[in-house]
């Protein structure tokens, strides 16, 4: 079954379609994966394999419950976020507040994509109520990068990047709010996309600001565009042709960022079409910041409030922050947010995508103080923060390592040796370098044109 995980979603499921293999045997090939890498790993707070193989026994001998949509899964094991209910196991938000709460019946979104035949085989790991920007909680630890353990994976949807760039899983649930998708999908070498908000809706709601949305981190493009198909529940429009593309590395000089990242993403879009070009960012990054703070204690003071010190100084702190902002402040970063929306529209009636690097520095060690500095990762979040501002679907690919050679081509699930024929298990982080992502953006509701930009841009390398 070692040959199994190897395959890409799409050929997995292929396989499962043709009775090549069953999801059992892929729930069986899982659960060996998850033994091998977790002990370093630890992206999964929990396992479910008991419900996991009871679901594939059930496709198995009641046959295809939406086997005519077309996202259908057809038996593929997946890991889900833990901020999102799976019947019989606790949501904890990575908070000991919920250690023990465990959930009565699925959260929607993961009763729709067990419809569409995904196995969830466990819950991946997060930093308490997404704060912070590493993925370590008081629940469960931290989560390690699989490319290199001494580095961070990011935050907040570390563990379910981690679970996919370990080989465990093909497709992972995520959420992304202002990068926490494709921050840790460019540091683990994954793909991850943060859709527009709405069309995969999940979760308990309440955001004040519509920012948090759920969507998928794969292996591939082709894989992420087939889960989040499955978790938006319609089939995908065909692509239209893409007209004019923007690339900027910088954002107009007002991001700084890393050297070597930047002679990578130069490198990866070299051969496009593109014009140097970005929409006018003055203050929307600040704006973001505000809030985000706003948010923060909206959604968390009164938790913060009731119980002190018993919840992570990364929330307090971030509550705390909130609360701090007079209301002129808030009114103007309102004001900023909706004057971007208007400026992002105009620049995308002129171009198609903008194509930026996902994050200004390769992924930092830990433990280190870099996480906790927010001024310093202030610097470098903008990459990130345009998308939520705009309303707008934003994918990261990764496209090379920071060091040396190709991370895509160094992969363990892709081949069983390098090109120096040292079985790839062996390669050291420092051989494989590390991630480097790119990001895709587009207009609101353009995730097919950005998927389809991304797949030229993967194909292309």
């Amino acid at each position: 079954m070692d040959s199994v995980l190897r395959l890409s979603a799409v050929e997995a499921v292929r396989a499962l379609k043709r009775g090549e293999v069953s999801p059992l045997e892929l729930v069986d090939a899982v659960a060996d994966r998850l033994d091998e890498v977790e002990p370093v790993v630890n992206a999964l707070v929990a396992r479910c394999l008991d419900r996991a193989r009871a679901n594939a026994r059930r496709l198995m001998s009641d046959g295809d419950v939406e086997a005519d949509h077309p996202a259908w899964l057809a038996g593929l094991p997946v890991t889900v976020k833990d901020v999102v209910d799976v019947a019989g196991l606790p949501t904890t938000f990575g908070s000991p507040l919920y250690r023990d709460r465990v959930a009565d019946r699925s959260d929607p979104l993961v009763a729709r994509i067990e419809r569409r035949g995904a196995i969830v085989v466990g819950k991946t790991n997060l930093p308490e109520f997404c704060s912070g920007a590493d993925t370590v909680s008081p629940v469960s630890g931290r989560t390690a990068n699989p490319v290199d353990p001494a580095v961070s994976c990011g935050a907040s949807s570390g563990g379910a990047a981690a679970s996919v760039a370990a080989g465990a899983v093909w497709c992972a649930h995520g959420t992304d709010t202002a990068g926490s998708i494709r921050i840790p999908a460019a540091f683990c070498g994954t793909v991850g996309l943060r859709p527009t908000p709405g069309l995969v809706p999940g979760g308990r709601g309440g955001d004040p600001l519509d920012f948090e949305v759920h969507g998928p981190l794969a292996r591939n493009v082709a894989d992420t565009e087939l889960f989040f198909a499955a978790m938006a529940g319609a089939e995908l429009p065909p692509a239209e042709p893409v007209r004019r593309v923007a690339v900027s590395l910088d954002l107009g000089g007002t991001v700084p960022v890393d050297d070597e990242i930047r002679r990578v993403c130069a490198r990866a879009v070299a051969d496009l079409k593109a014009d140097e070009a970005a929409p006018p960012l003055d203050g929307v990054h600040e704006a973001c910041l505000t809030l985000l703070g706003h948010r923060a204690q909206a959604l968390h003071g009164a938790r913060v409030d009731r119980w002190g010190e018993a919840i992570g100084p990364a929330l307090r702190a971030e509550v705390d922050a909130g609360r701090r902002i007079p209301p002129d402040r808030l009114d103007a970063a309102r004001r900023t947010r909706e004057w971007f929306r208007h400026a992002v529209a105009t620049f995308f009636a002129e171009y198609d995508v903008l194509v930026t690097p996902t994050f200004g520095v390769p992924p930092w060690p830990v433990p280190d103080g870099f996480a906790t500095d927010p001024a310093r990762i202030a610097a470098v979040w903008p990459l990130t923060t345009l998308a939520p501002m705009a309303g707008c679907p934003a994918l990261t690919i990764p496209v090379s390592s920071s060091r040396s050679g190709s991370l895509i081509e160094e992969l363990p699930w892709l081949s069983d040796t390098d090109k120096s024929g040292h079985d790839t298990h062996e390669i050291s982080s420092i051989t494989a370098g590390l991630p480097v992502g790119l990001q895709v953006m587009g207009a609101p509701g353009s995730e097919v044109r950005v998927l389809r930009v991304a797949r030229e841009l993967e194909g292309a390398l």
